[in-house]
């Protein structure tokens, strides 16, 4: 091909017809440009498919991480609120018997861990910007509070776990501390429950599964 177009353009300086050899340097020129612009595009599409491709792997483990933090929160929340409620109605035992038989139903403060290992990983590869930016806001606004949530858990684990729940003179203190601290997981969870749905629906209306 190359050859072709050399020896048309050594043909019309030889023939010295200067006028159509500038038309023809001019429609090479063009060519050429064509071509590279049709090879940018093409690197550009491919570019922009790689992080199409990219951005639905990371959506599909972020999304399982939220479904997963959420199925921890419901398996959860009804014994919080059991606690909650058993101890708005609980006669005060007088005696260490009497506190062992009162808390039969207390199995400690039962909380999950939230994991955030996947939207830390979209964070670091640099993914995270290439997602809409309305769903990036609901996704730094789940993530933290969701950090605030594992934080209050800590607090109170510790509170709790230096807690002498046997020790009558102090039981109602105790208890009191317990049903604020389920007061608290039941907004916790309840708001976060909300976020969880409110993020999946977004996933799934802005980035619809292909087949």
């Amino acid at each position: 091909m190359i050859k072709f177009f050399r020896s048309i353009r050594q043909s019309l300086l030889a023939e010295n017809k200067f006028s159509k050899y500038l038309l023809y340097a001019l429609g090479e020129i063009i060519l050429v440009f064509i071509g590279i612009f049709m090879a940018l595009q093409f690197n550009n599409w491919n570019e922009r498919k790689k992080i199409e491709k990219n951005i639905t792997t990371t959506l599909t483990i972020l999304k399982d991480e939220i479904i997963s933090n959420k199925n921890s929160i419901a398996n959860v929340k009804d014994y919080h609120i059991m606690v909650r409620d058993t101890l708005r109605k609980m006669d005060l035992p007088k005696t260490e018997e009497g506190i062992n038989e009162a808390l039969g139903f207390w199995r400690g403060m039962n909380t999950p861990r939230l994991r955030n290992a996947a939207f830390q990983t979209s964070i670091q590869s640099g993914m995270n910007r290439e997602f809409n930016p309305v769903l990036l806001n609901t996704l730094n606004n789940l993530y933290t509070y969701q950090d605030s949530y594992n934080e209050f858990n800590t607090k109170s684990s510790q509170i709790f776990f230096n807690a002498d729940f046997t020790d009558a003179n102090n039981f109602a203190k105790t208890m009191a501390k317990v049903q604020m601290t389920m007061t608290d997981l039941f907004y916790y969870e309840r708001e976060l429950s909300d976020i969880y749905n409110h993020c999946i629906t977004q996933i799934d209306s802005i980035y619809p599964a292909r087949d």
